[in-house]
């Protein structure tokens, strides 16, 4: 099992501190423990840092807890270097 590093971008509209919190609380709830959260130009970016077997396993657990949190994701970002190979 590898960790894998990438952003998850949420659109939202600007939120209160008290709905950052909210927000916060749901995601970490529903399993995103492992994802820093900041502002994004487009709403919220979830910085992971998700162990799996794969790429593909830690993107897709992360986007299934986000929505399982009431968020949509509207896209994945990842860096270069954030991508392992063996």
């Amino acid at each position: 099992m590898s960790d894998y590093q990438f952003s998850v971008i949420v659109p939202t509209q600007p939120m209160t501190h008290d709905e950052t919190l909210d927000a916060t609380d749901a995601l970490g709830g529903a399993g995103c423990t492992d994802a820093s959260i900041r502002g994004h130009a487009d709403g919220m970016e979830l910085l992971f840092e998700r162990a799996a077997d794969s790429l593909q396993e830690a993107i897709s657990s992360a986007i299934g807890d986000v929505e399982r949190a009431g968020f949509r994701v509207s896209r994945v970002e990842l860096e270069r270097e954030a991508i392992p190979v063996k």
